[in-house]
């Protein structure tokens, strides 16, 4: 559960666009609304400010059914170019937090978590340890190469293959659930600033839903590990 002395407020954006699955935030996934899973996370983590900043009449519906309230998301904010943060921005000013305000920023395609993971990475500011803080996994043992006409090893020397464990802590950005504080977010335009910290997550929560592949893989993974939330049972609206 988050304790904090300043006020924890959850943005989700959940625009209606999107490419690579129409209609994605409110598809059926593991008998929700896919944005039904990243509410009620956010509930159960303690967090009962919760916000949804979406442009779409059915997104509106799914929230407030779930028990989130809703901010009308602009439609130059909703378009394919427009940024994330410039949404999360437009939210914080919309509700008129104050600058100490604990921002919460859980991703809707990253439904593969626990409540815990949200408020472990929101501590992380609430404590006064960091300005800003973002999940991440572990990837010391992927070996990264960009490509190009000549790919390039990146996370390792492919000419010297050390042991797993002699390479240096690595991370990637999972993208599942971010946090900062109002002020922070206002003066950078970024959800990252100040001193960033980084709450781990196991390997399990590493896939999101972006193309039709994923559906599935994620569908498997949430049966086998991620299905502990605790609801009063609704199976979509």
């Amino acid at each position: 559960m988050v304790t904090s002395p300043s006020p924890v407020v959850a943005i989700i954006l959940a625009r209606g666009g999107s490419k690579g699955i129409p209609r994605k935030n409110v598809m059926e996934f593991h008998g929700r609304p896919l944005i039904a899973w990243t509410i009620l996370q956010v509930i159960e983590a303690g967090i009962s400010e919760v916000y949804v900043s979406t442009d779409d009449s059915e997104i509106v519906d799914v929230a407030i059914g779930y028990g989130a309230k809703v901010i009308a998301r602009p439609a130059e904010l909703a378009g394919d170019t427009a940024s994330s943060d410039e949404g999360v921005v437009h939210a914080i000013n919309e509700l008129g937090l104050a600058n100490d305000a604990l921002v919460v920023m859980p991703q809707v395609t990253s439904p593969l978590r626990w409540a815990a993971h949200i408020a472990a990475v929101t501590q992380l500011v609430a404590e006064g340890n960091f300005e800003s803080a973002f999940t991440a996994n572990r990837i010391d043992d992927i070996c990264v190469w960009s490509l190009g006409d000549s790919p390039r090893s990146v996370t390792y020397d492919f000419e010297s293959r050390a042991m797993r464990q002699a390479r240096p802590p690595m991370v990637v950005e999972n993208g599942s659930v971010y946090c900062t504080r109002a002020g922070a977010l206002r003066q950078s335009g970024n959800r990252l600033s100040g001193r960033i910290g980084v709450s781990l997550m196991p390997k399990w929560t590493m896939p999101e839903i972006d193309d039709p592949e994923d559906v599935q893989l994620c569908e498997v993974l949430m049966a086998a590990y991620a299905d502990k939330l605790q609801s009063d049972g609704r199976q979509g609206t």
